[in-house]
């Protein structure tokens, strides 16, 4: 059923609660006739479904509580019709969680304040990593769970090891309903982080019940794993208190007076039909940020939008030139991805920008490429909201060498060699001839990327010995357009020796499957489905895996010695199962992030 507005979980949760029993063990039939039932819009703020000739269910936009929602037959408000309608909207935020009083908007974000994630290239391997913890936030990581957070996040646990239990054929919209009351309740307490998880898994859930040709496996299993993830370390105590907690949409923090300085502008052209530029900036401690204009569009905004004025506080300077320059910002207030707040008490004014090779731009380049990759591929496995600006930006020193169709090749200054590649081949966008050109500088070439493939770094903006003073440091490989008076000439002496760091063989092909498909089977058929072969776990000890090998063995032996109750369902051992399932998930989680560092570092030859 699409033309449905979103709907806050508490009002899905309501409607499904106050149905008779008679009608709850229905209404999963009563979901799957509702989505043929024709739906209008009759103006602005009314929304009808038309069950039959004689039966409407009518919403008011935007839905907030439940007598939004309204059924003309006799039944109503406690009718399978209401209820199957809400089942099937699509889950939106709480109302009141969703407010903010603050009036921050990140600089140039839509009128949504939304991109496609991917859409602004946000990420920062940053060796600084994250933007800074706010004044006090050392004292709430300190900071123990409350009784009310620890409720909260069992009710998240308990729901979201019913659907370890049953499977999918089991989360139907009853169950369904039992998480998205527990969203609504750790969001109401702050669990920003786990409550979006629990959505997600109810989301991917409805789109595996409707046979929805989208619906990915592995999106409901990572939905599951962070669910419980979160959930289980939150009613142990276990990690940091404001990760966990996360954040809610669009949040902004004080970050104090900041002197920024410019790294890099990048245009922004992305498939999903976004375009515009971001500009990346870096204080004294190396601490990454970002200034974006993205909005729906395509070429014209990718070249236009690096021209165009920075909006934040007085600043009177383009995306370009900040890229060059610097910001002093009074009062800065920044999100957890490092986008900086526009907002009216936010001050603004230019300053000078510094070289790449002076601190604090500098120390950005002191790392090695394996402790890029590594700390890249690290970012990757937390929440996109949380990852930190740049976390995908690779800062890299060496020598360029001939081009070719596949790229340039980039030998760093601790002997690896990469394949330098371009973020788009749109000829209306100047990397192509850029990149080409990027080639036959002769002499150390300093280079800002972003982690693309294994072995590949997309060049987004270079610097070397010998740019006209009117270029500043470095040149925008989006944005400018190189002119040959400006390379090096070839020096007769030859290249410099370097210590070389021997890249690792390639990860071997290990038996894995063996784990992983149990995990995934326990989502989708349930705790009897997440069984396997016998002999499994000797395979996986043979192969030099004893603790994937311990955990199938546990979860075969949860999977089918399993007590039954009077009637013949399983019961029992929930908790035990939740608990070897999600062990298994993380450790899966883990070597996977291992072995893909791993695989990008040898393809780096």
């Amino acid at each position: 059923m699409s033309g449905l507005p979103g709907v806050p979980p508490a009002v899905v949760a309501e409607a499904v609660e106050a149905l008779p029993t008679r009608l709850r063990k229905k209404l999963d039939e009563v979901v799957t006739r509702a989505a043929a039932w024709p739906v209008s819009t009759v103006d602005a703020g009314t929304v009808v479904v038309r069950v039959d000739d004689d039966t409407t269910v009518t919403l008011r936009v935007p839905v907030r509580a439940a007598g939004d929602v309204t059924c003309t037959c006799l039944m109503a408000p406690r009718c399978a019709h209401r209820a199957a309608v809400l089942s099937t909207a699509p889950p939106a935020e709480d109302a009141a969680a969703g407010d903010t009083a603050t009036g921050d908007t990140a600089t140039g974000d839509t009128a949504t304040g939304e991109a496609p994630a991917g859409a602004v290239p946000a990420g920062a391997g940053s060796q600084a990593g994250a933007a800074p913890a706010p004044a006090g936030d050392a004292a709430a990581e300190a900071a123990a769970f409350s009784a009310a957070e620890v409720a909260a996040a069992d009710g998240l646990w308990v729901a979201g090891a019913a659907v370890l239990t049953r499977g999918i054929a089991g989360a139907g919209a009853v169950q369904q309903a039992v998480l998205l009351r527990a969203a609504h309740e750790a969001r109401s307490l702050g669990l920003h982080r786990a409550s979006t998880a629990a959505v997600r898994v109810v989301r991917s859930a409805r789109a595996a019940r409707a046979d929805d040709p989208a619906f990915r496996l592995a999106d409901l299993v990572a939905a599951v794993h962070e669910l419980l993830e979160v959930s289980h370390r939150i009613r142990h105590g276990t990690g940091s208190p404001a990760s966990l907690r996360g954040v809610a949409r669009r949040s902004y923090v004080d970050r104090g007076d900041l002197r920024l300085y410019g790294l890099c502008c990048v245009p922004v052209l992305d498939p999903t039909g976004y375009a515009g530029a971001v500009t990346y900036l870096t204080d004294a401690k190396g601490t990454l940020y970002q200034v974006n204009d993205v909005t729906p569009g395509g070429l014209e905004l990718a070249t236009g939008r690096p021209g165009n004025p920075v909006r934040i506080g007085e600043a009177r300077l383009t995306f370009r030139e900040l890229g060059h320059a610097g910001l002093f910002v009074s009062a800065a207030r920044a999100s957890a991805d490092g986008r900086l707040s526009n907002a009216g008490t936010v001050r603004a004014v230019r300053g000078s920008g510094r070289p790449w090779t002076d601190d604090p731009l500098a120390r950005h380049w002191t790392r090695t490429l394996s402790t890029q990759v590594a700390a890249y591929h690290d970012a990757l496995r937390l929440p996109a909201e949380e990852r930190p600006a740049g976390h995908d930006l690779a800062f890299l020193t060496g020598r360029t060498g001939p081009a070719d169709d596949s790229g340039v090749r980039f030998t760093t200054a601790d002997g690896r060699t990469v394949r330098l590649t371009v973020p788009t081949d749109n000829p209306g966008l100047p990397y192509l001839s850029n990149l080409r050109m990027l080639a036959e500088v002769a002499g150390e070439v300093r280079l800002i990327g972003r982690f693309a493939g294994d072995g590949r770094v997309e060049a987004l903006a270079a610097s070397w010995t010998g740019l006209p003073d009117a270029r500043g440091s470095h040149v925008d490989l989006g944005v400018d357009i190189l002119l040959r008076a400006w390379l090096p000439h070839p020096g007769s002496e030859p290249p410099e020796d370097v210590a070389t760091d021997v890249p690792p063989e390639p990860p071997p092909d290990l038996p894995l499957y063996l784990l992983s498909r149990r995990v995934q089977r326990a989502v989708e058929g349930g705790a009897q489905a997440a069984a396997g072969a016998p002999r499994d776990p000797v395979r996986l000890t043979a192969a030099g895996l004893p603790t994937a090998a311990a955990l199938a063995g546990s979860l075969d032996r949860l999977a089918v010695d399993r007590p039954r109750d009077e009637f013949g369902r399983p019961a029992g051992h929930v908790d035990d199962l939740a608990t070897t399932w999600l062990s298994a998930a993380a450790y899966l989680d883990a070597v996977a992030a291992r072995m893909a560092t791993d695989t990008w570092l040898a393809a780096a030859q």
